[in-house]
């Protein structure tokens, strides 16, 4: 399906409305690369929409891939053990 850049920062002050911009998937079986490498900042908030975004992807039977995860980020989703979920492992 293609490769989307995520860009800036997801933090607590901009969550909600990074949830709602959620990568729109199109059909079952559909996969979706994002690249995170212009992530800025990343914290427990960016995790979590990382985390909801995986989650609504699934329901809709398709697959999100994280590419280029800056390496706080993976060693916030190693911490909370959520590295294998997210595919960052």
């Amino acid at each position: 399906m293609g490769t989307l850049r995520v860009s800036g920062a997801i933090s607590f002050a901009n969550a909600a409305r990074a949830l709602t911009q959620a990568p729109r998937l199109t059909r079952t079986g559909a996969t979706l690369d994002l690249d995170l490498a212009s992530l800025e900042n990343a914290d427990s908030a960016t995790l979590a929409v990382l985390i909801a975004w995986t989650a609504q992807a699934r329901r809709q039977g398709a697959t999100l891939h994280y590419l280029r995860a800056p390496q706080g980020l993976r060693n916030l989703a190693r911490l909370c053990d959520v590295e294998g979920l997210l595919g960052l492992a």
